[in-house]
């Protein structure tokens, strides 16, 4: 009774901190694949496309946090709403990560005129992020692998490495 008790509680505390940990990553998440999303955006936009466009076309190249939400985004232009409502939505459900791109995509529906160079310019500081997060990434991955390690990778070296040279010792030793 107590250990099937103990189980369940083990169990629905690794159930919390597993939705609790999911939630936190969603921003990080997002901010992790707005590159993408403005490398198909530009490219879009390079291609000839409106603005409006190329938010419909976008959610194709994109992965599944974000690409829901460009969806919606991609579904509301495609029912008539306005670009401006559906990119000022866009900024309030990614967050500050995004604010460059949709202050970009409003200056160009809102004047009309090219934004190449502010795209351009947009494109190369997403990529210079992405290459920041990769080296951040990087650096903690020693971090992460040290648990691995210590708890697999040494017991096993000294289970089949250590103990058979201790045994052999010994029995060598009673002779």
């Amino acid at each position: 009774m107590t250990s099937s008790f103990i189980v369940v509680v083990v169990g629905a505390i690794a159930i919390g901190l597993f939705r609790r940990r999911n939630r936190n990553q969603l921003p990080a998440q997002l901010a992790r694949q707005l590159p993408e999303f403005i490398d198909a955006v530009v490219l879009l936009m390079f291609s000839g496309s409106t603005p409006a466009q190329s938010l419909i076309a976008a959610p194709t190249w994109l992965e599944p946090p974000l690409r829901e939400i460009v969806a919606d985004v991609s579904q509301q232009l495609l029912r008539g709403n306005r670009l401006s409502d559906c990119v000022a939505s866009l900024r309030q459900l990614i967050g500050s990560p995004a604010f460059a791109l949709v202050d970009a995509l409003l200056s160009a529906d809102r004047d009309g005129r090219s934004i190449a160079n502010t795209l351009d310019r947009l494109s190369n500081e997403s990529r210079m992020q992405r290459r920041r997060q990769l080296d951040a990434d990087i650096r903690r991955l020693p971090v992460r692998l040290t648990f691995p390690l210590v708890c697999c990778i040494l017991p096993s070296f000294v289970m089949l490495g250590v103990v058979p040279m201790i045994a052999t010792a010994l029995v060598h030793l009673n002779r």
